[in-house]
């Protein structure tokens, strides 16, 4: 398991299999009694039989009673900055530097505060001890010299702190779910715990406060990189349990008060659990169908992500076969709503796959943070495989779709079904937008001639046609003000069901026909048959006179022009517009080419 805290910055990161590796053994359990035991530790021992343990009748039971604590960072501004300018001077022992810390503290909290952001600032996680290339300090004043330690020596250093202070409490000693944490592993009693956290009783409760995993984490390159955290400053129980489960001196049942929740989980239970990263708990994000981290696919399965409290702007998905290879095929994640999305898993072959999700809150963070990781095991797959379109990020309106003046985007599915190959999209809109389209396919060539897009004062309207059967992506474009580039506003996923018949490209339109607000309800092909009548309906509120082949057409009622045309033997019909009858050219709107015989 370990006891290093695992990275989860960014999408670049890769799968890695670490060994488990165990540093020191089993932590030792200390109870906040007087300072003698701080200054006359034992050795600490290797075995869940350590006999030399504080008896866990010698402490405070702890109480699962909720309560509405809320932390405002903000106001520990000047007890931060105090520990963070901690000089070299009150370095010298453990007494000294508890004296320091918590001269200007206003009360316990802010004292454990300040314990917490000087161990976080200042003590170095020894990764080469961890990976077993040396042995780490772990007493606290061997800690406090060498600066650097594993979760024991943070553990112990920062109790240490706390009895000189007489502040109540506990180094506790268990499994986690850190760096080495490997998916699908299911602990038992018989394993030996790895970590080791504390618990202080402050405001009338016992709290968590998790020092090593505060001060930062290991790298996929095994690399002790120091960020300063938050979220392991009393944290809340429920999150706490996610990835710390207390074991004690042997003890099943009086291991489980130190879970510090009113209904404890079992080792099992635990073992088995969804681990959403400190990002998602912090967030309010959730997996609420997915409780568990291993998830059995026969063919096909679903994964809904909600939001509780913070809407998640950016959300991409990575799945990874056991070769680490990405499978961007078998992969989509749909935009339900405005915070709610839902992945779709859809491997091509059977077998154990790795699926990492990232996202943010944040809508300028081009590098978003891991959320939480699954072990996907299918066992087996579609009869007629079709794989998905190559788009890691999320299927469904931007979120900047209002401003960009569309008015409907969130009543959009994003992903629709095409039964003809025939696909058409309409798109309230709340002014003119100035917007194109594009058709993605699954091996990501596009084509810009099976798709046609007319637009109107309060619509978009988006046709597309389907040549094969299979999965497309439809990606959406248009300006966004005070930009005058154009820039991706929405992506679809359609399931065209039946390649259509009509395999001809839509008619080549001129970007007048977006300006002139055109309707064309047919020849809705480029290629028109040679030698023949072929009917030309098209509407438009502001055009005046309409030229095929340069013949003037005038309009049968207010804005619709029904007109049928010779076509000649071979080559080119454009047809042409007027907003002025009496301007002396026109603008080309539409093109058609003859096929002949």
């Amino acid at each position: 398991m370990g006891c290093g805290s695992s990275s989860s910055s960014g999408t670049e990161q890769s799968i890695e299999k670490v060994q488990t590796k165990e540093v020191g053994g089993n932590p030792n359990y200390a109870t906040a009694v007087n300072k003698s035991q701080i200054v006359k530790s034992s050795k600490v021992k290797t075995s869940n039989n350590d006999k030399t343990r504080t008896p866990i009748s010698d402490k405070v039971k702890p109480s699962a009673k909720s309560d509405d604590f809320k932390l405002d960072f903000d106001e520990f501004k000047d007890i931060d900055e105090h520990a963070r300018q901690t000089p070299k001077s009150v370095e010298n022992s453990i007494d000294e530097l508890a004296d320091y810390l918590s001269k200007p503290a206003k009360s316990e909290l802010e004292t454990i505060r300040s314990f917490y952001v000087w161990i976080c600032n200042n003590i170095s996680y020894n990764a080469t001890a961890y990976f077993g290339g040396e042995s780490a300090a772990r007493e606290p004043i061997d800690v406090l010299k060498s600066k650097s330690s594993v979760c024991e020596g943070y553990a112990r250093l920062f109790h240490a702190l706390c009895v000189a202070k007489d502040i109540k409490c506990q180094k506790i000693s268990g499994f986690s779910k850190g760096y080495s944490h490997q998916l699908g592993t299911i602990l038992s009693y018989q394993n030996k715990t790895e970590h080791a956290w504390n618990v202080a009783f402050v405001l009338g409760k016992w709290r968590f406060i998790e020092t090593t995993w505060g001060a930062g984490s290991l790298d996929d390159k095994k690399t002790f990189i120091k960020k300063f955290s938050n979220f392991y400053f009393l944290t809340r129980p429920e999150h706490f349990i996610e990835d710390h489960f207390p074991y004690i001196n042997n003890d099943i049942e009086g291991s489980k008060d130190w879970q510090l929740l009113k209904r404890p989980v079992s080792l099992e239970e635990f073992s088995k659990t969804l681990k959403t990263t400190k990002f998602a708990r912090e967030w309010g994000i959730v997996f609420p169908s997915n409780k568990y981290e291993v998830v059995k696919v026969d063919r096909e399965t679903s994964i809904p992500i909600a939001s509780k409290q913070n809407t998640l702007t950016k959300v991409s998905v990575s799945l990874y076969n056991t070769s680490t290879e990405l499978c961007k095929e078998s992969v989509v994640i749909v935009k339900d709503n405005f915070s709610n999305y839902t992945i779709t898993i859809k491997p091509r072959e059977t077998g154990k796959y790795i699926l990492k999700v990232y996202g943010t809150i944040d809508q300028s963070q081009n590098v978003m943070p891991n959320l939480t990781e699954y072990m996907i095991e299918c066992t087996s797959t579609e009869a007629e495989y079709m794989p998905y379109p190559e788009h890691n990020r999320f299927y469904g309106p931007s979120n900047d779709c209002k401003i960009r003046g569309f008015e409907n985007s969130n009543s959009i599915s994003a992903f629709q079904i095409c039964k003809t190959g025939e696909f058409e999209l309409k798109i309230k809109t709340e002014k003119t937008v100035k917007c194109s389209a594009q058709i993605y396919e699954t091996d990501g060539s596009r084509s810009s001639d099976f798709i046609m897009i007319e637009q109107l004062d309060n619509s978009v309207c988006v046709k597309a046609r389907f040549i094969n059967k299979g999965y497309y992506k439809l990606t959406i474009f248009s300006e966004l003000e005070g930009h005058d580039t154009y820039s991706e506003a929405m992506n679809i996923l359609i399931l065209n069901k039946i390649g259509t018949k009509n395999t001809s490209p839509f008619p080549k339109t001129y970007p007048s026909t977006k300006e002139f607000n055109c309707h064309l309800v047919e020849p809705l092909v480029r290629n028109i048959p040679s030698n023949s009548n072929v009917r030309f309906v098209m509407s438009s509120p502001v055009i005046e006179q309409i030229l095929i082949d340069g013949k003037v057409y005038k309009k049968e009622n207010n804005e619709t022009w029904d007109v049928t045309v010779k076509t000649g033997g071979s080559g080119e019909v454009k047809v042409s517009a007027k907003t002025d009858i009496n301007a002396k050219s026109s603008t080309s709107i539409y093109l058609f080419v003859v096929d002949s015989e």
